[in-house]
């Protein structure tokens, strides 16, 4: 907290040092110096270079600290100030005005005057802060210029430009260092008349110069050599500098300065205040963006291709899950599927299916015996040529019962289901999918006429509804469905089943009903307690459980390469912005010298690279959507793009800006005032 006396000067130094160590070498710039300035005066400081005075003028800026002794301003004990207090004490006291003008580049004259209030306390609100920067402007006959870039600007323009930026918190005490070292006469004339204008209205003005006509505009001459004064004068022969325009009226000063402490305020002042700052501070890291369009693209390059990868990668990965489950339902609801096992000879295994053992007295007695059991449908399939019409088509001839189209969840397009009475019959009547309808009748319509399998004929009573292809990629549609006796009796001569489709009454009973089913099957088979099982029983919950747990690892691997682009954008970020403090040093100086304090900068360039992965994230998002949707297009497949993935995006977005920002945001603000403002 700044604590404040009742001392006259207004600024006080007493036996203030500053002594410089490179190692073992020790510098002294300023040697014990005493003075007093009072409010109101206009004193320059002169002397060599070399001689002390710039060092003396950062050490009344607040800038610098002296190794030893004391300065009060204002009554201000400035050496028991933190970092935090003298950039409140610079942003609410002190105005500089800078010999390379130090203006910031890409820069309007307007923005650049408002800087000092980004930092002010209270704030200023952003109305106010135009308001009071326009004026200030046209306080110095820049009030047709403040669009324009320094760039845009002749030296005395600039020039005028920091006066404004320095009036502009209406400071009681400016320091101008060198402000016409690089002007020529006239507008060094006219800065000084300037100056003149300030010091008449009541404002402290000290001044740095090596000119001695310069310094002949001011009341008080003091000069230095050798880190002393070695003369303080006042000067009987002041010289009036000439304006061609009057200078404008006088502006009502304050009342009264508030105080350079914390106030007391309400919870809901504080947060207001809170976010007026984040406001303020995120206005100025978008300004900093905009000025360096194409550095700002390039750096969010790498999360936007991180993003992208991340969207479309888990998009396809969620679209192929959904695609295989779909799949797996369509082989029907609650499904387990007895298959013939294994026949062992002589020590050989014959592989699955080589056992004759499922007989229609097994499908009848898990029809009857087991309650769980909601329909059966016992299964005897081959391969044949169809013909009809003159066309002829290899395809699938599956032998079931009325049952299998409740088990398999399929409808009748056209036509209907043959009967348990046609089963009975092994009467010669089929079902046709869609595709070998399609292959065999083309635009006729299949119902009534007649396809000859292995030359024998069949009515065709019903179409199916297309389903498309199933587990494996085999079309489903291309198929003819028969009674399953009839396969067996005329198409295949099986005694027994190759498969069994069976569906439970519910999912939470599957379980159980498999043990059922098992046992039974082992008794009515007469397999003694060491004999394997000579049949497979294939649960759809199982298989569609592996089948989910396989996709997500697959989504999970998809979306960490994709992470991996990520964290390659997010180095990428830390990369620019590490460049970024580098080129902005004196920016920073130059904030820092108007009262930004340490959490500004650092929340500036934390804001900034924070933007930069969360526009990166924006654009990425879309990018993915539509590479998403090419990748479905191409594969045949609906990509699936969840909000959920989003939003994931945008969070680790938000976390790679602050992760990797923060290092680089935590440099600029360490750095010293002084050597960035010196750097070039």
């Amino acid at each position: 907290m700044i604590t404040q006396t009742t001392s006259s000067p207004f600024i006080q130094f007493r036996n203030v040092a500053k002594t410089y160590r490179s190692g073992p070498v020790e510098v002294v710039a300023v040697h014990n110096i005493t003075l007093n300035i009072d409010r109101g005066e206009f004193v320059a400081v002169m002397g060599a270079s070399g001689s002390g005075k710039s060092t003396l003028m950062n050490i009344l800026g607040c800038l610098d600290r002296p190794t030893s002794g004391s300065y009060l301003l204002d009554g201000i004990a400035v050496a028991n100030l933190s970092r935090k207090g003298l950039a409140r004490l610079r942003n609410k006291k002190l105005g500089f005005v800078f010999q390379s003008f130090n203006l910031l580049a890409r820069t309007s004259a307007l923005e650049n005057v408002e800087l000092p209030m980004f930092y002010s306390y209270p704030l200023v609100p952003l109305r106010v802060q135009r308001q009071r920067a326009i004026r200030a402007l046209e306080r110095v006959g820049l009030g047709d210029r403040y669009r324009h870039h320094p760039s845009e600007l002749s030296g005395g323009q600039q020039q005028r430009t920091a006066i404004a930026r320095a009036l502009v918190n209406e400071p009681e005490l400016i320091l101008a260092d060198e402000p016409t070292g690089n002007l020529d006469t006239r507008t060094s004339t006219e800065i000084m008349g300037f100056l003149q204008e300030l010091n008449d209205s009541g404002t402290t003005v000290v001044m740095v110069t090596h000119e001695l006509d310069i310094a002949a505009y001011c009341k008080r001459n003091i000069v230095m050599r050798d880190g002393i004064v070695v003369s303080d004068s006042l000067n009987e022969s002041r010289r009036i500098a000439l304006r061609d325009q009057k200078p404008p009226p006088q502006q009502e000063r304050k009342a009264a300065s508030l105080p350079m402490t914390y106030s007391t305020i309400g919870v809901f002042d504080y947060i207001r205040t809170l976010l007026l700052r984040l406001s303020l501070t995120s206005l100025l890291a978008l300004r900093a963006l905009y000025r360096n369009k194409l550095r700002s693209t390039l750096t969010a390059l790498g999360i936007i291709i991180g993003v992208a990868s991340v969207v479309a990668m888990v998009a396809v990965g969620d679209g192929a899950q959904v695609r295989i489950e779909s799949q797996v339902a369509a082989l029907g609801q609650n499904l387990l599927t007895v298959f013939a096992g294994s026949r062992r000879s002589t020590g050989v295994n014959s592989g699955s299916g080589s056992a004759s053992t499922i007989t229609l007295a097994d499908t009848d007695a898990i029809r009857h015996e087991i309650p769980d059991v909601k329909a059966v449908s016992p299964e005897d399939v081959s391969t044949a040529q169809a013909v009809s019409l003159g066309r002829n088509w290899s395809t699938t001839i599956a032998g079931e019962s009325p049952d299998y189209l409740t088990i398999r969840n399929w409808a009748i397009a056209s036509g209907a289901m043959f009967t348990d009475r046609e089963v009975h019959s092994a009467a010669k009547v089929a079902v046709m999918g869609s595709k070998a309808a399609n292959e065999l009748f083309g635009p006729v319509n299949p119902i009534g006429q007649t396809v000859r399998v292995k030359n024998i004929p069949f009515a065709i009573i019903g179409v199916l509804t297309s389903k498309g292809a199933g587990m494996g990629g085999q079309n489903q549609d291309d198929r003819i469905v028969i009674p399953y006796t009839t396969a067996m009796k005329r198409i295949t001569g099986d005694k027994f089943l190759r498969s069994v489709n069976i569906q439970i009454i519910s999912a939470d009973r599957m379980a159980a009903a498999q043990q059922e089913i098992t046992s039974m099957l082992r008794q009515r088979h007469r397999l003694g307690d060491r004999a394997e099982d000579d049949f497979n029983i294939l649960n759809q919950k199982e298989i569609a459980d592996t089948v989910r747990s396989v996709s997500s690892v697959i989504t999970l691997l998809l979306g960490a390469i994709g992470g991996m682009s990520l964290l390659v954008g997010g180095i990428g970020i830390m990369n620019i912005m590490l460049v970024s403090v580098t080129e902005r040093t004196r920016e920073v100086g130059i904030r820092n010298a108007v009262g930004g304090q340490t959490t500004d900068i650092m929340l500036q360039f934390l804001i900034e690279a924070i933007i930069l992965s969360l526009m990166g994230g924006l654009i990425g998002v879309l990018v993915g959507f539509g590479a998403s949707k090419m990748v479905a297009v191409v594969a045949d497949f609906r990509a699936i793009v969840s909000s959920g993935s989003i939003i994931l995006a945008f969070g680790v977005c938000f976390v790679v800006g602050v992760f990797f920002g923060f290092y680089p945001a935590r440099k600029a603000a360490a750095l010293d005032p002084i050597e960035a403002l010196r750097y070039e």
